[in-house]
């Protein structure tokens, strides 16, 4: 089974549902870590935070799999939840990018693996000289979009907005994972699958478009096909927080085995639908995963 390499910022979480604000450990690297640990598949996370929080690090299910990178500060984020697909969400925007220097600096053997998983959660996160060394590796680039379409207004809340270096990025990239709302955001006058075959010309082979309980969309470009993939359903919705990170690493994990985007939406959509009835990050089993109906 394939290694992979998860870079992104943990991040510390004040997250508000049905009334209930709770803090919590976060990040798209947090979530995914326990998809990759509770599916026994090799990874290493590479990720950033203050000193004072190094705390933060003894709650990811394997703190040896996990290298830090010392940072002036440790991201911040506050997720209101206004209903399952909806947020209010507020930063302190930490500018603690993982640069390429750092990179060497964890001496890293990038041989060692063979997938990259990149989440930025702010467009600071992602240092290009780092994502052109990564892409010249050769290896499959995975990136999570919605980092990158984020930006800081008044009083630290979070709006959405087209970064310039957006192409730029893209030709970087192999796998792009999104929802329906930053394709809707990118392109307000085209369908989800038109926005997918939009940002595949841009470079990204693969467009992934996920649309919660509508299921998700697969667009190919070396078949020029579109997949619609429905959702599993969710006996009981318990907490949405990382629920598209759990499926982009389910995603990545089947990927990297066979690369059918219909069979590797609908592993990414059971690990999620699982996640979704648990309090906290994916706990289950390749079992529950495989059993799942």
């Amino acid at each position: 089974m394939a290694k992979f390499l998860i870079i992104g910022p943990i991040t510390k979480d004040v997250n508000i549902y049905n009334g209930i604000t709770e803090s919590a450990v976060g990040g798209a690297v947090y979530y995914e870590s326990f998809v990759f640990e509770n599916l026994n598949v090799d990874h290493v996370i590479l990720t950033t935070l203050n000193m004072e929080d190094w705390n933060l690090l003894n709650d990811f299910p394997n703190k040896d799999n996990v290298l830090a990178v010392i940072k002036d500060e440790t991201l911040i984020f506050e997720n209101e939840y206004l209903n399952d697909s909806q947020r209010i969400q507020k930063s302190n925007f930490a500018n603690i990018p993982i640069t390429l220097s750092n990179f060497n600096a964890v001496n890293v053997d990038i041989d060692e693996f063979d997938a990259i998983l990149l989440n930025p959660l702010v467009l600071t996160d992602l240092d290009m000289d780092l994502l052109r060394y990564l892409n010249e590796s050769g290896l499959p680039v995975f990136l999570s979009l919605q980092g990158l379409l984020r930006e800081k207004s008044e009083g630290g809340r979070v709006r959405q907005v087209k970064p310039n270096v957006l192409e730029d990025i893209l030709d970087y990239v192999d796998v792009l994972f999104l929802d329906v709302y930053e394709a809707q955001f990118l392109y307000p006058d085209l369908s989800a699958g038109d926005a997918a075959r939009e940002l595949a010309s841009l470079g990204p082979n693969e467009v992934i478009i996920t649309q919660n309980k509508e299921g998700s969309l697969i667009y190919r470009n070396d078949e020029d096909k579109l997949y619609d993939i429905d959702a599993y359903e969710v006996k009981e919705k318990i907490s949405p927080t990382g629920a598209g990170d759990t499926y982009m690493a389910a995603y990545v994990i089947k990927h990297m085995e066979n690369e059918d985007a219909a069979e590797c939406a609908d592993f990414a959509s059971k690990v999620a639908a699982l996640k979704l009835e648990t309090e906290g990050p994916f706990d289950k089993t390749w079992d529950d995963v495989l059993n799942l109906k």
